[in-house]
């Protein structure tokens, strides 16, 4: 019978299971030193003894403990063939090529990514588009190792895959499911450090590839103004006439939950902190639209209308799909860009959209005024009822459902099955995503969608049920057969229950022509066959009503004429309908330039807590801030909430401002007793003594100051010199934490 050594000697993977190999990982990383029980025990065996216990008497006694005070079974033979198979790639001279092989950027190797399209494609080709992950990845490993093996450096690809398996089994967790919950991802990456009033980012590819546009304006919850849409805009209409640009990624910094923070013992509830989009906008201001000029919010309509139509031609003319990755809340005035025609639409858990206002996603006093908002999207998931073959097909009048249930929340789940999204995924696995899409994007027309969906398909997940069929009979029941808004209410009122109720409390609140309007223009617009048909509809009901609305007496509102509701859906401006597509974004840029209308809306969002910070500093506080591009040594402390680039807070830090004239500063290694308290700011850290002015310069020996015989303030000695300031004055000299608290301490009787 072979041995567990001697298949280990033979190289032929050992034979343990998941739980044994959990098990001699948690016997070898035990903390034998730190265990009081296991520690008295030992010294009472061996005080008998005159010599100490050898390797395999100790081996025998830890063993023994591991059974009988832990229950877990250590086969001592077993074992011991593990650790050897632990210490043996140490001795491989194979080992330090094949980390080499798994060290190298393959991202930067500009022949490699030019021969990565005809890879990829000739797995099109034979079929492969619908791999696994593992698949995938093993196939992609395969044409990095041939590529290694011929230009780089020549190595036993065969030998290679051993030893990873090795590895995999070495780094093997105690807990056989551990994979379910350890598999974190790369997640965000370092998104969150980037600067959220530059807006947007474009990563063009190094040979052929796809292009990444990352939004990063988590501060303003990334909403979309004119000038926002026209970068967007301007960045897709290179990538359609670039020939070397296949694809378009379109990522977002969608900012950080609370959750990630939360006290892993509190109970788990689901928040919705995360901002795919805030919606479209008319500018940075909170002037609501109502008050503004009606120009601007028709050409925000047309901005607007054009970015999304761009979106679906980039795929169905120019064959260079669009990968938008939504990482949060949409608001329904930008849903369009997230969950519209053409893009494929990849969702994580935090994804959300509600046809219906919510308090978490109430909408603000300047955004683009549209009661008639996502109609493209109802009339699709109400016209895909009648072609749904699923086991568990949509009930119909699910457009009408979505339009009046209140404070419904479409997350993953729901998103997928009513057709609003192409992939779900876990957010921790984005960047992992984004490198897969990225690895195979090279692929040229018109293999290029295949590819991005071979690798989207490695990736997903199971979302779980959908939400919406708990409710499925009463839909179809309430909904599905329903000729009005009143054919609603009338089967509502059969449920005596808090659904039915809600319902019907929220149809009531709304202007009675809105909710008939509403419920036609759905079935309407699910006989269109596009989104520009939709669009039209849209623009047109959202205008028409908006003027009846200023323009009606309490008397016509309440009218319930047919034919004043069939007016609403004539076209009265044609002209100005057809105008809605072609919007030329990039022009109106040039004439523009770009807007920082969020940049007053950056620094509101920090709040208190940068105003404290600047208050903490003795000149930061009542500063403006200025944008300049001024270095800071790496050695600055770092203060939340202070952007030490802008030159006026560089000019107020007594350590930047000092630095220059300086070289050598004598640093104290404690604070005085007598230093005054600042919030956040740690005075036993080297670095933060630098920060103060007086600390900075002060020697260990303390030199005390006298108040003037005339009351004003005297600045000992050794009181650093910044540029600009006089401490000579008493205004001065209040400002800084320490003289201040120095003389009220002094003038205490």
């Amino acid at each position: 019978m072979v041995t567990a050594s001697e298949k280990y000697q033979a190289e032929i993977p050992l034979p343990f299971t998941p739980a044994e190999l959990g098990a001699f990982h948690r016997f070898h990383a035990y903390s034998w030193d730190e265990d009081e029980q296991f520690q008295a025990g030992l010294k009472t065996i061996t005080q008998t003894q005159l010599a100490s216990p050898s390797f395999s008497e100790l081996l025998k006694m830890k063993q023994y403990y591991f059974s009988t005070r832990l229950d877990i079974r250590i086969n001592l033979d077993d074992y011991l063939a593990w650790r050897k198979h632990l210490e043996k790639p140490l001795d491989d001279p194979n080992v330090p090529i094949f980390k080499k092989f798994d060290e190298y950027n393959f991202d930067t190797d500009v022949n490699f990514q030019k021969g990565l399209p005809n890879f990829i494609g000739q797995l099109i080709k034979d079929g492969k588009n619908s791999m696994d992950k593992a698949a995938l990845q093993k196939e992609m490993t395969k044409a990095k190792a041939f590529y290694y093996a011929r230009f780089i450096e020549l190595f036993d690809f065969p030998a290679y895959l051993s030893w990873k398996e090795m590895e995999k089994s070495q780094a093997a967790p105690a807990c056989p499911y551990a994979h379910l919950w350890q598999n974190k991802g790369k997640g965000s990456g370092n998104e969150l450090a980037e600067d959220s009033r530059k807006f947007l980012s474009s990563t063009y590819p190094i040979s052929t590839g796809a292009l990444q546009l990352h939004v990063h304006s988590p501060a303003t919850r990334n909403k979309l103004t004119g000038g926002r849409l026209a970068k967007i805009s301007q960045d897709i209409s290179v990538a359609g006439a670039k020939d070397n640009i296949t694809s378009v990624i379109w990522t977002v910094n969608s900012g950080k939950s609370s959750q990630d923070e939360r006290d892993p013992e509190s109970e788990i509830v689901t928040k919705d902190e995360k901002w795919f989009s805030g919606g479209v906008v008319t500018s940075g201001s909170t002037v609501p639209v109502s008050e503004q000029d009606a120009a601007k919010s028709k050409e925000l309509f047309r901005q607007y209308y054009s970015l999304v139509d761009q979106v679906s031609k980039a795929t169905s003319e120019l064959e260079k799909p669009v990968v938008v990755l939504v990482d949060g809340i949409v608001s329904l005035s930008a849903a369009y860009l997230a969950f519209g025609t053409g893009a494929q639409r990849v969702i994580t858990e935090n994804a959300t959209l509600s046809f219906t206002p919510t308090e978490s996603q109430a909408p603000t006093p300047n955004q683009l005024e549209n009661p008639f908002a996502g109609l493209y999207l109802l009339a699709q998931i109400q016209a895909q009822t009648e072609s749904d073959t699923s086991a568990r097909p949509l009930p119909k009048g699910i457009g009408h459902y979505l339009a009046f249930c209140p404070d419904y929340i479409l997350r993953g789940p729901d998103l997928r099955k009513l057709g609003l999204a192409d992939f779900f995924i876990s957010s921790t696995k984005k960047k992992d995503v984004e490198d897969a899409m990225l690895s195979v994007a090279g692929c040229p027309p018109p293999h290029t969608t295949q590819a991005i969906r071979m690798a989207l398909n490695a990736e997903v997940v199971y979302p779980g049920p959908a939400k919406i069929d708990v409710w499925r009979s009463e839909i179809q029941e309430c909904f599905g057969e329903a000729t009005s808004v009143e054919d609603i209410i009338s089967s509502l009122e059969k449920y005596d229950n808090n659904w039915s109720k809600s319902i019907r409390t929220y149809i009531a609140s709304l202007e009675p022509i809105l909710a008939k309007l509403l419920f036609r223009a759905i079935n309407k617009a699910s006989e269109l066959s596009t989104f520009q048909e939709c669009a039209r509809l849209e623009y047109r009901l959202a205008q028409k009503y908006k003027d009846y609305i200023l323009s009606a007496t309490e008397e016509q509102k309440k009218s319930e004429a047919a034919d004043e509701l069939e007016s609403f859906f004539e076209p009265s401006n044609a002209e100005e309908e057809e105008q809605l597509f072609n919007f030329s974004l990039s022009d109106w840029l040039q004439k523009h330039g770009e807007d920082e209308e969020f940049n007053n809306v950056d620094s509101a969002a920090n709040g208190t807590k940068e105003q404290d910070t600047q208050k903490a500093c003795p000149f930061l506080a009542g500063k403006e801030s200025q944008d300049s591009d001024g270095a800071v040594p790496s050695d600055h402390p770092k203060i939340p909430g202070v952007d030490f680039t802008d030159p006026e807070a560089a000019k107020a830090c007594p350590f930047l401002s000092d630095k220059s004239n300086q070289n050598t500063t004598a640093q104290m290694q404690t604070a005085p007793s007598d230093h005054p308290k600042i919030p956040g700011v740690d005075f036993s850290d080297p670095e933060a003594i630098k920060a103060c002015p007086f600390l900075s310069a002060k020697e260990t020996k303390e030199s005390k100051s006298e108040p003037a015989s005339n009351g004003s303030s005297v600045v000992p000695a050794d009181h650093p010199v910044i540029p600009g300031v006089d401490f000579s004055k008493a205004d001065s000299a209040n400002a800084c934490p320490f003289l201040s608290a120095k003389k009220a301490a002094e003038n205490d009787p």
